[in-house]
């Protein structure tokens, strides 16, 4: 129906066997001595819902599986050997168009311990009204813990199961393969150390996806305050704004009293003026911080020169550790001849300590190249970290070039809102040699050369030289 506008959001499934498409296929997992540890299927998780449904990939709609739990019991966290993986995919399309458009695509690793209790499990709305209404009351539609009417933290649940999540090793590496017949185009950002990503084709024509990393710790933003008690700096902020206290911020009820809430989680340079007012309310200290391993797809943009992402290739990944960043692809600063980014994150950890940020960027060489102009030479790059105050902070840089990736890092630079700025250079070939001039010296005469020739008259014989040499009237040249 042409005016009708549809979504889907559907869980990424595990592999079942060799013949699954749209799936996880496996999850190895390297610890410090340099082992690979190949994770064991160990359940679906939640399962099958209400909300899943069977797919279509000729119109680019995946069926709605399920996240599962695997088992490494020789890589355990703290509360056991337990992880989940949570993939998601999310799309749209018009009542006129043939096919969804592939939105976002994300996945997240957590350890977990399963443990038993009572909750409401989400709730999906399907109708505009309800959406709209459900997104200004927002605490109506998250899951809750029965046992104590609060927020359940579970990294997923069931009615009465909770896969509550506990800190990951950061010392693993962890690398995710998945085999997609809906494919997943070329620009990821996320939360890995040490990242690296690949795109490729397997036999069956499916894309084989294999994201790879370690987990960071970063801290988090939030924080709820009593309506009345609103630092500020918060109300100044929203001064102008007057659906502030009833689009996703208000939480509780009018009985229960009203907090305020702020989530910081929208990588977009819009919410960087908002982060920073919320970073002056709790005085520049995350409250939490947490290990997370996680990436997203940015499933469209062109970037410099007209250099489009692309679907058959991984164009490139941005990784860092700060609460906010921008999750798009970088911006090409065409003064400077930069890819610029921002980061910005409280000043401090929950335990005090200054918190060091880290950055990486790892973009395709040939996507980097087209960005520039550049020819097939190597290429080097400088990294600069600028404070908000425009000041250039000393930070570890490191640049590398190998198998077709170009991987920059920066680390150990402080907060808050500093600017990324990644410069990339080539020298230019040498010059062919070109005739040198000699117009300061005098050219060299060419030498005189005189020709003689026998004349004969009769019996008279006459010898001429001359530069062109004839004979006189009545004589004719002897052969």
């Amino acid at each position: 129906e042409a005016d009708k506008h549809f979504n889907f959001k559907a869980l990424i499934p595990y592999c079942q066997d060799s013949s699954a498409n749209n799936c996880v296929s496996s999850l190895v997992a390297t610890g410090p001595d340099g082992i690979e540890h190949v994770a064991t299927y160990v359940e679906d998780f939640p399962g099958k819902t209400k909300y899943s449904f069977v797919g279509d990939d000729s119109v680019n709609l995946p069926s709605s599986g399920t996240n599962f739990i695997v088992s490494i019991p020789s890589l355990p966290h703290s509360q056991g050997d337990k992880y989940l993986v949570s993939s998601t995919l999310m799309g749209s399309k018009s009542g006129a168009e043939n096919k969804f458009n592939i939105h976002t695509f994300s996945t997240a690793i957590f350890a977990v311990k399963v443990i038993d209790g009572r909750y409401t499990t989400p709730s999906s709305a399907t109708d505009y009204k309800e959406y709209k209404w459900m997104g200004m009351t927002a605490g109506n539609s998250l899951p809750i813990d029965l046992s104590t009417n609060q927020l359940a933290t579970c990294a997923q649940l069931t009615e009465t199961r909770c896969a509550m999540p506990y800190p990951l090793p950061l010392d693993v590496n962890f690398e995710l393969t998945l085999r997609m017949k809906i494919p997943v185009t070329g620009w990821l950002h996320g939360r890995l150390g040490d990242a690296s990503a690949s795109i490729s084709k397997d036999a069956s024509g499916n894309q084989v996806v294999k994201i790879s990393g370690k987990p960071l710790l970063v801290p988090i933003v939030y924080k709820a305050f009593p309506e009345a008690e609103l630092p500020k700096v918060i109300t100044d902020f929203y001064a102008n704004d007057p659906n502030f206290k009833v689009t996703g911020y208000k939480f509780g009820s009018p009985s229960g009293g009203i907090s305020v809430i702020k989530i910081l989680d929208r990588y977009t340079s819009s919410e960087f003026p908002a982060a920073l007012a919320w970073y002056q309310a709790i005085a520049d200290k995350a409250p939490y911080a947490a290990t997370v391993w996680t990436f997203r797809s940015i499933q469209r943009g062109e970037l410099g020169n007209g250099c489009r992402t692309s679907n058959d290739s991984l164009n490139g990944l941005v990784s860092t550790n700060s609460n906010m960043y921008i999750a798009e692809p970088p911006t090409f600063n065409k003064d400077d001849q930069t890819l610029d980014y921002k980061v910005t994150s409280p000043h401090y950890l929950p335990d005090g300590s200054v918190f060091k940020g880290t950055y990486n960027l790892v973009i395709n060489s040939v996507f980097a190249r087209c960005i520039y102009g550049f020819s097939k030479a190597p290429v080097s790059a400088t990294i600069s970290i600028l404070s908000a105050n425009g000041t250039e902070q000393v930070a570890t840089t490191v640049l590398s070039e190998k198998n077709g990736w170009l991987r920059l890092s920066a680390s150990n630079f402080t907060f808050s809102a500093p600017t990324i700025k990644v410069k990339l250079t080539q020298e230019a070939p040498e010059p062919e040699p070109s005739p040198t001039s000699t117009a300061t010296e005098s050219p060299k005469p060419k030498p005189i050369i005189k020709k003689t020739i026998t004349c004969a008259k009769g019996k008279a014989i006459k010898k001429v030289t001359a530069v062109k040499p004839s004979c006189p009237s009545g004589y004719k040249k002897k052969a």
